[in-house]
C-alpha cells in the first residue's frame, strides 16, 4: 500500500520564514524603487551644471535690474505726488512756523535725503562695473568676455575659440561665471539699499503729513 505524505498546517505559535518581506517593507521598498545605482556614484556632467549656474545668474541679475527699476519709477511717482500736493507749509505767515510745521520740515529734510540715497543706489545698480572695476583690467581673461571678444578681428576670434582646449573652455567659462557673480552682488547691494532708503523716504513723508494734520487741529 502506497502512503502518501499529507500536507501539514502550521502550529499557530510557529514563526514565518524570515526569507519573506513583511508587508511594511515591501511598501517601503516600492516607494524607493529598485536600488541599483547610489547617487554618490552617479556621474556627474560638468558641462550641465555649468549651463545651469551660468543661467541661473543671468535670471537673478535680470530680476535685479527690474527691482532697480521698480525702485526708480516709485521713487519718480512719490516725488510727483509730493510736487502735486505742496509741502503744507506757510513759510510767509506772520508769528513764525508753528512746531508741527517744524516737525514736518524735519521729516521732509529726511524725505529728501533718503530720495537722493534711491535714485542713486537705483542708477548704480545698471553701472555694477564701476564699482570696484579699473579700466582695462580683467581679472578673469577669457573668449566669452565682450571686451575681449570686440577687441579681436572675426578670424582671430574664431581661430583662437577653435583652438581652445575642453580645459580651457571650462575655465573661461567658470571666470566669466565669477565675472557675473560679481556683477550680481553689486546689483543685489544697490537695489538692497535703494528699496531700504525708498522705504524710509515713503515714512517720512508719510509723517510729515501727520504732524501737519495734527498741527492744525491744534491750533
Amino acid at each position: 500500500m502506497e502512503i502518501r505524505p499529507t500536507d501539514t498546517c502550521p502550529s499557530p505559535g510557529a514563526t514565518t520564514d524570515a526569507s519573506v518581506p513583511s508587508a511594511s517593507t515591501a511598501s517601503a521598498a516600492s516607494l524607493l524603487g529598485t536600488v541599483t545605482l547610489l547617487v554618490n556614484d552617479t556621474q556627474v556632467d560638468v558641462t550641465r551644471l555649468i549651463y545651469m549656474l551660468y543661467l541661473d545668474i543671468e535670471q537673478q541679475i535680470n530680476r535685479a535690474d527690474m527691482k532697480a527699476q521698480i525702485t526708480l519709477s516709485t521713487s519718480a511717482i512719490l516725488i510727483g505726488v509730493m510736487v502735486n500736493l505742496g509741502v503744507g507749509v506757510d513759510f510767509k505767515k506772520n508769528g513764525g512756523l508753528a512746531a508741527g510745521e517744524w516737525l514736518a520740515l524735519i521729516f521732509y529734510g529726511i524725505f529728501f535725503v533718503a530720495m537722493c540715497q534711491a535714485f542713486g543706489r537705483g542708477i548704480a545698480a545698471a553701472f555694477p562695473r564701476a564699482i570696484r572695476k579699473t579700466p582695462g583690467l580683467n581679472h578673469h581673461p577669457n573668449l566669452y568676455f565682450t571686451g575681449q571678444i570686440i577687441s579681436l578681428s572675426s578670424e582671430a576670434y574664431a581661430d583662437l575659440f577653435c583652438q581652445q582646449s575642453n580645459d580651457a573652455v571650462k575655465r573661461s567659462v567658470l571666470g566669466q561665471i565669477h565675472s557675473k557673480s560679481m556683477v550680481l552682488e553689486a546689483k543685489l547691494r544697490n537695489v538692497r539699499l535703494g528699496m531700504t532708503s525708498l522705504l524710509i523716504a515713503l515714512a517720512a513723508w508719510i509723517l510729515a503729513r501727520a504732524a501737519l494734520f495734527f498741527g492744525t487741529l491744534g491750533n
